[in-house]
């Protein structure tokens, strides 16, 4: 058993949520009911959201999320860099290490 390609399984949902729109779309233009609108939204989000947890995909939730996330992680990194840049910058460099001298014998 082949595992199914997600390039193919998108391109196939994509068309699908298209067909989906294109026909909300159409009613919308006859009705001219921004409820129907909504609704067709709703659905195509819920029908994007189910195709993309079956294909093991995040969803643009999921995506924006971890977005947060990663700022998150980089504006902490970039506090640290800016300390340790700080704290580098106000103490004197090591000084070199001697080597040790090996003890006396006494004797």
């Amino acid at each position: 058993m082949s595992k199914p390609d997600p390039g193919t399984f998108f391109r196939e949902m994509l068309g699908q949520w298209e067909g989906i729109a294109g026909q909300f779309g159409a009613e919308m233009m006859k009705s001219g009911a921004t409820n129907a609108g909504l609704k067709a939204r709703e659905a195509a989000k819920d029908a994007m959201t189910r195709a993309l947890e079956a294909a093991n995909m995040p969803s643009r939730e999921d995506m924006a999320d971890m977005t947060a996330r990663l700022r998150g992680v980089e504006a902490r990194l970039d506090r640290i860099e800016t300390l340790l840049a700080r704290i580098a910058d106000q103490q004197p460099p090591p000084a070199p290490k001697r080597p040790e001298k090996p003890a006396k014998k006494s004797g």
